[in-house]
């Protein structure tokens, strides 16, 4: 049986479908408001992907569940309605740390070019405007979408 108590234990034992059946797998929270839901995230179950608060719960920097799944490059996180919608405290969608993580997918988003975030790349990177700053204006434009982190970030 999952309780508050144990939750947590029940992710380091690998007990991750038990976890994310139980009603408490987006309740509870640990000191970094980080839920069962963001721990079986940052593991990479997938499965987490079909359940309805992967999108909602936040920890202390916005990350949702669905963040910390692009952030380690799970593809099919691109797949997810949310994947362009839900925004982290910089205004950073999923979308955003998938073309971070060089998910060259991305690029066939129908959002690539559309979402941005609050100015959190410059202000992250302060030597990321000056590196293109003779890079024609219009990249100046979209400077803050998947697909300009994308172009920055191609080698």
């Amino acid at each position: 049986m999952i309780t508050k108590e144990n939750i947590f234990d029940k992710i380091e034992k690998k007990n991750y479908l038990e976890v994310l059946r139980s009603d408490l797998v987006d309740k509870v929270k640990d000191k970094y408001d980080w839920t069962p839901l963001h721990c079986l995230a940052w593991k990479g179950v997938i499965e987490i992907l079909s359940h309805p608060s992967v999108d909602k719960v936040k920890d202390n920097d916005g990350w949702t569940p669905l963040h910390w799944l692009a952030r380690y490059g799970v593809r099919e996180t691109l797949d997810h309605p949310s994947v362009d919608q839900v925004k982290d405290n910089d205004g950073r969608t999923p979308l955003h740390t998938l073309a971070h993580r060089k998910v060259k997918e991305v690029l066939n988003h129908p959002s690539v070019d559309k979402v941005k975030d609050n100015d959190g790349l410059r202000k992250k990177y302060p030597w990321y405007k000056k590196e293109i700053k003779d890079i024609k204006e219009a990249v100046d434009e979209i400077v803050n979408t998947p697909k300009s982190i994308q172009f920055i970030l191609e080698d």
